[in-house]
């Protein structure tokens, strides 16, 4: 959890806050700066399904001390960005260090070392992620402030070797390493998965769209929240306000599938969560305007993509089994991550285009598409397999 938190802390949510001295100091504006994160996903995207394979065959450590390093030196390099071309190269690198080591590997090993434990523990490890914000802006702002933003880049690559390199090499080698799924071994649910072999493929589709459709809304939504309440009539004060709830309602909400989540089948769970951020999207932009309003928005929006982010890690597991997870999570991760890519941009043009009710609106009618796909892939998971193709 702590390599987590240090992960994604140092490379996804520390360029908010150094934006200021990029741009002041080396002249970039906003779309290159936040452009490295785009880098960053495209880059985790071409490496995933190789990287699934990888991890199915040898486990992960090899991958997550590689990354470790990886990630330091892309980030020291970060430090010594003298313009665009240098900045944005060096997001090549810290891609690579990120999708070997964050990303899909952290649920990989906990699927092979934890067992029947995985779903629990996959969520308490999304629940300490969750803090990631909280603990790098401050730290962030700090180390910038006393010291520029260059030594703050620099502490984070430091990181990487002196905490979490020695937290990877912890793992063990052979973490109860599953066969490659086309190695023959008995069979089990836990290991197979609940779909059967003629419908794997129609499921993973159905799958791919349903996570890739609301993972556009999740990625794209957030980074523009207080300029569509700003937009929909609320002061800007109230709107950062009501905006800062949105990272506890999503923590409680991943506390509550943390707690209570085994009891329900997870694609069950999921499906609440589709049906909550539609709803939540369509009532803001029917009331424009309203505090309260704008406040349930932000609350079950925040909680709904809280609740999905959880499954988008778990559902597969359940569904298609420990052998062979980290392969098929590396497929998972080219659209997904190729979808969150563009979803900043395309949300910012929707908002010019179309205001803050017609974003809404547009997301609603996303998110009720990945509904749709998810509700086909639970009816066919009801149906035997003669009748599922």
């Amino acid at each position: 959890m702590l390599t987590r938190i240090i992960g994604w802390g140092s490379t996804y949510y520390a360029p908010s806050v150094l934006a200021a001295y990029l741009d002041r100091e080396l002249g970039l504006g906003g779309e290159v700066i936040f452009g490295g994160i785009t880098i960053l996903l495209v880059t985790g995207a071409v490496l995933a399904p190789a990287i699934g394979r990888h991890l199915d065959s040898h486990g992960t450590r090899r991958s997550m001390c590689i990354g470790a390093v990886i990630c330091a030196l892309g980030l020291a390099l970060l430090a010594a960005a003298q313009g665009p071309i240098s900045y944005l190269a060096t997001w090549f690198v810290i891609g690579i260090g990120h999708a070997m080591t964050l990303a899909n590997v952290g649920n990989v090993t906990v699927a092979q070392l934890m067992g029947e434990r995985t779903r629990r523990v996959i969520g308490v490890m999304m629940l300490a992620t969750g803090f990631a914000s909280s603990v790098f802006w401050p730290l962030a702002a700090t180390l910038s402030a006393a010291f520029g933003w260059r030594v703050a880049w620099l502490v984070f690559a430091a990181m990487q070797i002196v905490i979490v390199l020695p937290i990877h090499l912890a793992i063990p080698a052979a973490a109860t390493r599953l066969p490659a799924a086309d190695r023959p071994a008995p069979a089990t649910v836990d290991e197979e998965g609940r779909v059967p072999p003629g419908q794997r493929r129609s499921v993973f589709w159905l799958l791919a769209f349903a996570f890739s459709a609301s993972g556009l809304v999740s990625w794209g939504v957030p980074l523009h929240l207080i300029g569509l309440l700003q937009s929909a009539g609320l002061s800007s004060a109230t709107a950062v306000t009501i905006a800062s709830l949105g990272g506890p309602a999503t923590l409680l909400a991943r506390l509550v599938d943390v707690v209570a989540g085994e009891k329900l089948a997870v694609e069950r769970v999921a499906l609440v969560g589709l049906m909550l951020g539609p709803l939540a999207c369509l009532f803001m932009a029917l009331v424009p305007g309203s505090t309260p309003a704008a406040l349930g928005f932000v609350v079950a929006f925040s909680a709904a993509m809280g609740v999905i982010s959880v499954a988008r890690a778990t559902l597969p597991l359940a569904l298609f089994g420990r052998r062979g997870f980290a392969t098929m999570l590396g497929r998972l991760t080219v659209p997904q991550n190729l979808t969150f890519a563009a979803a900043p941009l395309l949300f910012a043009m929707l908002i010019e285009r179309f205001g803050s009710s017609g974003t809404l609106m547009i997301s609603a009618g996303i998110q009720v598409a990945a509904l749709l796909a998810l509700l086909v892939l639970v009816r066919r998971l009801g149906r035997p397999e003669g009748q599922g193709r």
